[in-house]
């Protein structure tokens, strides 16, 4: 198949960027009955392919496949709830293996995803939402799964989703090694799909439009925290500045912000700011072959007395921290900093910082700077006498 036969990828818009919960995952259960599945050919006439580097059908072990390096949407296919499958051709070479859904465009969709070269290692399967043309995947070291993916030449990837949850299996039948994740997209109709990055071969895709019935059993260790009421110190909005290019990466010596125009971002749920639901890089889909994009992040700081206070951050990828305009620390975790096998996974409790507040109001401001894999920033602070945080106003 020629890449010239693509069709242009249109779905109905969704409102992508509300304030939605992003948890963890734990072990739950969808209705024992089985779905309805409709087929899906797996062909140029079933499906669009928006900008695929290449994709073909031809007989893989005994089967016709789609061999695919890049998108590929379903044509007329729109799901809020229901299930998707699909068989995967298993060899050990370096690939991701995604299912597509909920897209309400071809840059904002959810995905769960094998890693084909990671078969038994805690890492296999995950979930991470495709905000604004970048995938998150650094922001989520929760949603993921160790699994084996043993001998068999083709393995079968299962996606239940209801509402702001999903069922990511591995089997046909739902029953296999699974995790459970909240949704970071609005539960509204979308697309659906598949995605591979570095080619792999698709057999068997389906979907079910019936709603799954998930339990309410989590097995223990299964939910991720919640945001905390306010007073606990979490930051709950940070003000953002529009994003724009770096040259390089200037650490400590990065420079504050000059006359910012800014707009308030909320946090998830879990206190992590998803960056990308709200700004767009300018350098995106290529992952560590992107060019750098920053965003400056700020909070005014209350507090009732002279003290010092703790603030406990994490930024993906980079970060430089001022407080009352002195410079406090930087840091890069970003993919492969730190050795071949650094994974830049976000952990807000990373990075414990002193902050010496004046009484009164006090300005924090992070520079955050990301290449590729999950733009995200988060932040505690916990004090010995009352402090509030609020956004930096526009108009301050």
């Amino acid at each position: 198949m020629s890449k010239s036969l693509r069709r242009h990828f249109t779905t109905p818009s969704a409102a992508l960027y509300a304030a939605l919960a992003i948890g963890g995952f734990g072990a739950s259960t969808v209705s024992a009955a089985t779905p309805d599945w409709r087929p899906i050919p797996l062909d140029e006439q079933a499906f669009d392919f928006p900008e695929a580097s290449s994709f073909r059908v031809e007989n893989v072990q005994g089967r016709e496949a789609l061999c695919l390096d890049g998108e590929a949407f379903a044509r007329g296919v729109s799901l809020q709830n229901g299930s998707i499958a699909v068989d995967i051709a298993n060899d050990d070479r370096r690939r991701f293996a995604n299912v597509i859904f909920r897209a309400g465009t071809r840059d904002n969709y959810e995905t769960a995803y094998l890693r084909m070269h990671k078969s038994g290692q805690f890492d296999a399967v995950q979930y991470t939402p495709h905000l604004n043309g970048e995938t998150n995947w650094q922001l989520f070291r929760e949603a993921q799964l160790r699994a084996d993916f043993g001998d068999d030449p083709w393995i079968t990837l299962r996606v239940d989703f209801v509402g702001d949850r999903a069922k990511v299996s591995l089997g046909g039948d739902g029953a296999g090694p699974a995790l459970t994740t909240d949704l970071t997209l609005p539960a509204q109709r979308g697309a659906i799909g598949l995605r591979t990055l570095f080619e792999g071969c698709f057999s068997n895709f389906r979907y079910s439009s019936a709603r799954p019935l998930f339990d309410t059993e989590v097995e223990e260790g299964g939910m991720s925290p919640t945001l905390e009421q306010s007073g606990s110190g979490h930051i709950q909005q940070w003000a953002l500045s529009n994003p724009f290019p770096l040259e390089d990466w200037a650490g400590i010596a990065a420079r504050l912000p000059q006359n910012p125009q800014w707009s308030a971002a909320d946090v998830e749920r879990n206190g992590r700011l998803l960056i990308s639901r709200y700004v767009q890089k300018q350098s995106s889909g290529s992952f560590e072959r992107n060019r750098l994009d920053a965003v400056y992040a700020g909070v005014a700081i209350h507090s009732d007395d002279d003290q010092v206070a703790e603030l406990q951050i994490d930024a993906s990828d980079m970060a430089t921290v001022w407080l009352n305009g002195s410079v406090l620390y930087s840091f890069d975790n970003s993919f492969r900093a730190k050795g071949p096998l650094f994974r830049g996974d976000f952990d807000a409790t990373k990075q414990s910082l002193n902050l010496r507040l004046n009484k009164g109001r006090n300005e924090l401001i992070v520079l955050v700077a990301e290449r590729a894999n999950g733009w995200g920033l988060a932040g505690r602070v916990s004090a010995e006498n009352r402090v509030s945080i609020e956004a930096i106003d526009a108009d301050q």
